[in-house]
């Protein structure tokens, strides 16, 4: 849940500064003043309302919303009042964005408007919703289904040792590395500061930078502790950050600079020659081990730093950290028995028996 009282500072880096302050004069007005504010009944009057009463009181991100909103919705029909806005003007706000090729965030904002509907509707602004009748499958189809790609020992290992004989950072190869051992996304990798680690105690102290805002601590494996300290290694010692910007040390490094370069990798003429990934395989990848090296759920979902599940996430408050400890620690010598291997050759790639064979793209390094 939201905090309304939370400053700016807290809310996502990435979405632009207006966004920000538009969140924090909706959050900051009084109930009278939202109320009286602007052309009576308009969308942007009653969504300014909606935003205070409820989207403020239930997203843990509600600044991700009110930036979809304020890019496609209240440009075009903000002033118009809220009654007179039909349907075929909110699905033509949707079709510009599935004719640009952007159906994920149509759907995103065609879920935001029926949402905000169905508040209005309920609080008497609107008789009857134009969009109650439809589904998020009614805007371009269905969603395109979860990704399945995962890494197979074969490929970790020539994932391991294709990022040395690529031309990378050591931030960016540590970085990549550390994803795949801590099952981090990569902006939590490359945001992080040097004060979050403790090496003495083994602990990596994230806080509520995250993806879903929950406090997060996770133990540091082995491998982990490799990464992180060939990551300290190249950090200058004046930067906050594990992983500092080349250009300016005093801000961390982009987080698409480690997506970026392992696109580059996959597509290269003489790239790993592998099927091509992205750093949420990677994601992925260790999730999957886990369970493979007999991690309980529960453990498994604390390291992602998913909520529990049913009850469990009301009256299970333990940490875990043990736990947490004995499955990455399982990881990372999982990881570390493949990487030790003399050749990919020799190890199976997605069924017991399978080798792989990397096509012509494939580095010199890697041939037997």
């Amino acid at each position: 849940m939201a905090n309304i009282d939370a400053p700016a500072s807290l809310y996502s880096p990435h979405v632009g500064r207006h966004v920000l302050v538009w969140l924090n004069e909706v959050r900051g007005a009084s109930l009278a003043r939202l109320e009286t504010s602007g052309d009576e009944g308009s969308v942007q009057q009653v969504m300014k309302l909606w935003v205070r009463l409820s989207l403020l009181q239930t997203r843990r991100r509600p600044e991700i919303a009110v930036s979809s909103l304020l890019k496609h919705v209240l440009p075009v029909i903000g002033e118009r009042p809220l009654n007179a806005v039909t349907r075929l003007q909110f699905n033509r706000l949707f079709n510009i964005l599935i004719a640009d090729g952007k159906k994920e965030e149509a759907r995103r904002v065609f879920s935001l408007c029926k949402q905000f509907l169905g508040w209005a509707e309920m609080q008497g602004y609107l008789e009857h919703s134009p969009l109650g009748a439809m589904k998020k499958r009614d805007i371009a189809g269905r969603s395109t289904p979860p990704g399945n790609r995962t890494l197979s020992d074969a490929e970790v290992w020539v994932f391991w040792h294709g990022l040395d004989g690529w031309d990378l950072s050591e931030q960016c190869r540590w970085a990549l590395r550390l994803c795949l051992l801590s099952a981090r996304r990569p902006d939590e990798v490359v945001q992080a500061r040097k004060e979050e680690f403790n090496l003495d105690s083994g602990i990596w102290r994230q806080g509520i930078r995250n993806k879903s805002q929950r406090e997060h601590i996770l133990p540091i494996s082995p491998l982990m502790h490799t990464c992180i300290i060939a990551l300290m290694r190249n950090s200058p010692e004046t930067s906050p950050w594990l992983v500092p910007s080349p250009v300016t040390l005093s801000q961390p490094l982009s987080r698409g600079a480690i997506t970026q370069a392992l696109r580059r990798m996959n597509r290269a003429d003489r790239g790993l020659g592998l099927e091509p990934f992205t750093t949420r395989d990677l994601r992925r990848s260790a999730r999957s081990r886990l369970a493979a090296l007999d991690t309980p759920n529960d453990v498994a979902r604390k390291i992602m730093n998913h909520a529990l599940e049913g009850i469990d996430r009301v009256y299970d408050t333990h940490s875990y950290l043990p736990q947490m400890q004995q499955a990455l620690n399982a990881l990372s010598d999982n990881i570390q028995q493949i990487v030790a291997t003399s050749s990919y050759h020799q190890l199976s790639h997605r069924y017991q028996g399978e080798k792989l064979l990397l096509n012509e793209r494939a580095l010199l390094f890697m041939e037997p």
